[in-house]
């Protein structure tokens, strides 16, 4: 009699432990009909640390390389590119050489474009330049329940955040899909964000987009921190069940 409660037991904690809710797991749940969602990309505001690639050319010529130290050479690494490039200091500025003090920050790329443009008009240098400046540095780190976290820098201009966990390999199978964090710095403060990764609405959320500068949280489930503990993980407890079992089937024998 003991034996058999035993093993109903056994048997019980080996469903409970081996089956998951597929509502936890699966993204975009709720995309069973045809949805068009309008997708509408921000335009990134540039911040203190980031670093600009800047370069001027006038009939496809790079010029002024008195006023440029990151030269347009595709063999160039990150590495080499974030050393020469214009790292935006703590006021917000960039220094760039013969035109002196820039303020860039909380300006999109185009803005600064057409400011730089501006001002070598203004100071006699040329009268219709080239102007390329590109962010460099961009990045996003994402920690928790995912297989690679870490930080990733990257060059699209609209990466979202299903782009995001997909270079971190995507979620591990206890990642807390419902609730995912976001922190962002906006407008001189950072700010967090819930995502729910399970209901398709996120392709029309604002947060979909992902800035340099992010930070993704994925936090583990339930499961996930009880098998943290000793007693708690499910291998360790189903050992200690058997184990159990096994003495008893022992005595009784």
């Amino acid at each position: 009699m003991i034996k058999s409660r035993f093993l109903l037991l056994l048997s019980f904690m080996f469903i409970a432990f081996g089956c998951a809710n597929k509502k936890n797991v699966l993204y975009m749940q709720n995309d069973e009909k045809a949805i068009n969602y309008s997708l509408t990309y921000n335009t990134y505001k540039i911040k203190t640390d980031d670093i600009l690639k800047i370069s001027v050319s006038i009939d496809d010529k790079e010029i002024m390389t008195s006023l440029i130290n990151s030269q347009n050479n595709l063999s160039e690494t990150r590495e080499s590119l974030t050393f020469k490039g214009f790292q935006v200091n703590t006021q917000g500025f960039i220094n760039y050489e013969l035109l002196g003090d820039i303020y860039v920050a909380e300006k999109t790329i185009d803005q600064v474009r057409e400011i730089i443009k501006s001002q070598i008009i203004s100071k006699g240098f040329y009268n219709n330049p080239i102007v390329e400046v590109r962010l460099i540095n961009a990045n996003f780190t994402i920690l928790g329940e995912v297989k690679n976290p870490g930080n990733y820098n990257f060059q699209k201009n609209n990466l979202n955040i299903l782009e995001a966990i997909g270079i971190a390999g995507d979620l591990t199978i206890n990642g807390v899909r419902e609730n995912v964090k976001l922190i962002r710095y906006s407008d001189g403060k950072q700010k967090i964000f819930n995502i729910d990764l399970t209901n398709a609405n996120i392709l029309a959320d604002k947060n979909f987009q992902i800035f340099s500068g992010d930070i993704i949280i994925v936090n583990p489930n339930t499961n996930r921190i009880k098998n943290a503990g000793i007693i708690g993980n499910s291998g360790t407890l189903l050992t200690l069940l058997s184990f159990i079992l096994s003495s008893i089937i022992v005595i009784n024998n």
